[in-house]
């Protein structure tokens, strides 16, 4: 009872350091993410060298994501990951507020994407790891863990703006770099789990961790599934089928259509509707302020209906917040495509995040961290740079219709895998 009392304190104590990093983490973000693209444009780039910039940092997390998940695995261990990742990238925005010229952004961004890979493959596993233990709610307890970091994004993307506006665009990067050495101090104190990474040796392609309801089904009752099963050793559950590829190609298309769209949103906001750096900053934050609570909704939700419908119902969300950039880009009707942004937004990564974690057992979980977040980064590096060439040669409403058309596609096709799911679990 003391060895479990004592494990249950760490395990807590481990819990609430990654949400405090994954908070500050997402505050050095918000602080320079809205201004970003205004920033590379200061220093003479053109939309097509922004996409281009982002091209870079998805090829580098495609390249390293897999790596790292498949080094974390091997190693058993995921802490160090996530310590060399946050001063790594600390370490880049300090150069980047001393830029002077775009072209030394290109290995700066690279470098600064192979150390986030690394953090966000890590910090993934690890809390997959901390709530493998927890049999219930886990798309809660993710959404809760995922939004207090958009609640930190989104205070410091209201002030964005405003401190870009007061005192210079680079200034912005500087405060980034005080955050993100507080989140590598908290790091260094993180406890993994203790107990073999290994446990659950023997899992197949479609097997993972969650439960037929969180795969896609809305029944609480046991699945009639008869494949052989594998138990996990530090949980006793049994592992149920769950199925990979429809989680990659989410979020392969979801990064896609993201990655096209918010790679020069400041500019469509700025140049060509007029608003102000102060108004776009706080636009923004007003879409992650909401995802907070909406997260910890949107987790929930997706325990109750399964991953796979959560998912389709966010990428529904999507297509209607793309195509009320267009139809609704003025006052007040800005502010409620933006509402609905928080929500799409939450629908998405509370669930994918959770699906990500559950998938594969402790043995294979950094592995599957890394395929889902190299998966993001194959949708990210065309995205960012579709999106900078039709914004440069189209205009940025066709660019943006043409996002919300792909991502509903995307909303019809997991609709349907997700009725396929619950056929064949019913079947069985």
């Amino acid at each position: 009872m003391r060895l479990s009392a004592g494990f249950s304190t760490t395990m807590t104590k481990s819990i609430v350091l990654l949400t405090l990093i994954s908070v500050i983490l997402f505050m050095s973000r918000g602080i320079t993410g809205p201004i970003n693209s205004l920033y590379v444009a200061s220093l003479g780039a053109s939309y097509v060298v922004i996409g281009v910039l982002g091209t870079v940092t998805s090829l580098a997390t495609i390249l390293f994501s897999y790596a790292w998940g498949r080094a974390s695995d091997a190693l058993g261990r995921r802490k160090v990951f996530l310590t060399l990742g946050l001063l790594v990238i600390a370490a880049c925005n300090g150069l980047t507020a001393l830029a002077r010229h775009y072209g030394v952004l290109f290995p700066l961004n690279f470098i600064s994407a192979v150390a986030q890979a690394a953090y966000l493959t890590g910090s993934l596993a690890l809390m997959g790891d901390l709530l493998e233990r927890s049999s219930r709610a886990r798309g809660r307890k993710m959404g809760v863990y995922r939004g207090l970091a958009s609640l930190g994004f989104g205070v410091m993307a209201y002030f964005s703006g405003s401190v870009a506006d007061s005192l210079s665009l680079n200034a912005t990067f500087g405060i980034a770099v005080v955050l993100l050495g507080v989140a590598f101090v908290l790091a260094l104190n993180v406890d993994e789990a203790e107990g073999s990474i290994g446990a659950g040796q023997g899992i197949g392609d479609n097997q993972g961790i969650g439960t037929s309801q969180s795969a896609g089904g809305t029944s609480s009752q046991p699945s009639r599934d008869t494949s052989p099963q594998v138990v996990s050793v530090e949980t006793e559950t049994p592992v149920a089928s769950l199925p990979l590829s429809p989680l990659l190609v989410a979020a392969f298309l979801w990064s896609l259509v993201t990655g096209a769209v918010y790679a020069v949103w400041a500019n469509y906001m700025v140049s060509e509707l007029g608003y102000s750096q102060a108004q776009m900053s706080r636009l923004w934050a007003l879409a992650s302020l909401s995802e907070f609570p909406l997260m910890v909704v949107a987790g929930h939700f997706s325990d109750r209906l399964g991953r796979l419908p959560m998912l389709s119902l966010g990428f529904l969300a999507w297509a209607l917040v793309f195509l009320g950039y267009v139809v609704l880009p003025g006052m007040p009707g800005i502010l409620a495509v933006q509402l609905l942004r928080g929500f799409a937004y939450s629908a998405f990564t509370a669930t994918a995040m959770t699906y990500a974690a559950e998938v594969r057992v402790r043995a294979q979980r950094g592995h599957a961290s890394g395929l889902y977040n190299s998966a993001g980064g194959v949708g990210a590096i065309l995205g960012a740079s579709l999106g900078g060439a039709l914004a440069q040669f189209a205009g940025f409403r066709l660019m943006i219709l043409s996002q919300a058309a792909l991502i509903f596609a995307g909303a019809v096709y997991l609709a349907i895998v997700a009725l396929r799911h619950r056929k064949s679990i019913w079947l069985q």
